[in-house]
């Protein structure tokens, strides 16, 4: 009786399992999905027997699986395919999305130089004439026709008329020992030479160029000119220009010059036409154009292209000579073999 007992009991349980087995497989496997055209025909979507990734089948049951983009999706605007998306890369041809600095780009916070507003010119050569080399020229200005020229350094300085074609010397006079000649000019029939560092102006016949007199001041002398309102324009080597009465040589103003509103420095030899202040800065070969009443530089004269090749450094251009019956300028230097007529336009 028992024997009996397991028996059946044993036959129901196995009953059992094999009814929850063919549940469970009735709820794993999924039924094939087919689509039906308009002509009738049969196409299968999903075939739960496929199930290889070589063959590129994706179970639909599978909540982890990602759903493949279709085929027919654009890339991103403006892109080939293959190519990043530029929302999320720099370009490199636009510079406005490259993030490295260039570290020869200014510093926004850098203050930029301004233009300058002076015109800077070249001189036209006209005619070129011989010129002493062994003279260290102070000075040049015309005077009723004659061309005279002050010589510098000590125990040479001399003021002399010079032939203006030739170069020849037709009279001279020469300084003391211990006066150092500097810039001249001539005021009616009479020239006026300064002294660098002597304090000195010597006062000379324009003709014969015999010494008639003297004037004192205070500082350097370098560079002097005759304005037409007989007062005399002079230099001491910074930026500033001192007036002077023509007759007493006593001061009577001072003019800053500045260039762009800033100030100069080195104004040399003058030469004064008109309301036009023309001065060599020293070790420069630049030719200032001055307005006498303001101080400001109207214009700049290059004159690097009449520098003679192999000039030495101290023999810088220093000679402005104006000649009014031509309108041209008369431009020479230390110790240069040249003398150039020029004409700044």
């Amino acid at each position: 009786m028992k024997r009996s007992a397991v028996l059946v009991a044993g036959a129901l349980l196995a009953a059992s399992c094999a009814a929850a087995e063919a549940e469970l497989a009735r709820m794993e496997v999924l039924p094939q999905v087919v689509s039906v055209d308009g002509d009738g025909d049969e196409s299968v979507i999903y075939d739960p027997t496929v199930t290889s990734a070589a063959d590129g089948a994706q179970d639909p049951s599978d909540p982890s699986a990602e759903a493949a983009p279709p085929a027919d999706v654009a890339p991103p605007a403006n892109t080939e395919p293959g190519e990043p998306d530029p929302a999320s890369t720099d370009d490199p041809a636009d510079p406005g999305t490259d993030d490295s600095a260039d570290p020869d780009d200014p510093d926004p916070g850098d203050p930029v130089e301004p233009a300058s507003q002076v015109p800077v010119v070249t001189p036209s050569i006209v005619e070129r004439y011989p010129h002493d080399g062994a003279a260290f020229t102070q000075g040049l200005e015309f005077g009723d026709g004659l061309l005279i020229e002050s010589l510098g350094l000590l125990g040479e300085s001399a003021r002399r008329q010079v032939e203006v074609t030739s170069g020849e010397v037709n009279g001279s006079a020469r300084l003391d020992d211990d006066q150092f000649g500097a810039g001249l000019t001539v005021v009616d029939t009479r020239v006026i030479q300064l002294t660098w560092q002597q304090g000195v102006a010597i006062v000379a016949d324009l003709i014969t160029l015999t010494e008639l007199g003297q004037f004192t001041f205070d500082g350097e002398g370098w560079g002097i000119c005759n304005l037409d309102d007989r007062r005399l324009a002079m230099s001491n080597g910074s930026g500033f220009l001192t007036f002077r009465d023509a007759t007493t040589f006593d001061p009577i103003g001072e003019l800053e010059v500045t260039r762009d509103g800033e100030a100069v420095e080195n104004l040399n030899e003058l030469e004064c036409v008109g309301t036009k202040i023309y001065a060599n800065v020293w070790l420069a070969n630049d030719i200032l154009e001055i307005d006498a009443a303001t101080g400001v530089v109207t214009r700049v004269i290059d004159a690097t292209a009449l520098v003679p090749d192999n000039t030495a450094p101290d023999d810088v251009l220093n000679g402005i000579a104006y000649r009014a019956e031509t309108d041209t300028f008369f431009l020479t230097g230390k110790r240069w073999t040249v003398m150039y007529e020029v004409s700044f336009g």
